[in-house]
């Protein structure tokens, strides 16, 4: 934030790669702040150079993985879990005892993860 608040223009267009390829874990609604009132100092009008928008999706990132953590859940497995059903829907084998099977093995992988992610 001190650098973005004494930054000339073309150390602006430095800071704003350095802040897009570097790990933020907070203060991301600070930086979007400096980097919008320094804008507004230089005369730059609408260009943001992508910063605060970058960073607005970082944070959500940030928050939604958070969430999960706390609810004791992983996105990914859910993920995975739900391609399997998928899978298994599409090639649809309702006769076959093993279909019906691993249908069943799906559906509890998705009960459970769901119930965790619900606090049930």
């Amino acid at each position: 934030v001190e650098a973005i608040n004494q930054a000339s223009s073309a150390e602006m267009d430095g800071l704003a790669v350095l802040i897009k390829r570097t790990k933020i874990p907070k203060g991301h609604d600070k930086i979007i702040t400096a980097w919008n009132e320094r804008r507004k100092v230089m005369l730059w009008g609408t260009e943001d150079l992508g910063v605060p928008a970058n960073l607005r999706t970082r944070q959500q990132a940030i928050t939604e993985n958070t969430w999960s953590v706390k609810k004791g859940f992983n996105l990914d497995e859910l993920q995975q879990e739900t391609k399997k059903l998928l899978s298994l829907l599409e090639n649809r084998q309702p006769g076959l005892m093993t279909w019906n099977e691993f249908l069943y093995e799906r559906l509890q992988g998705l009960y459970k993860l769901t119930s965790q992610a619900l606090g049930k």
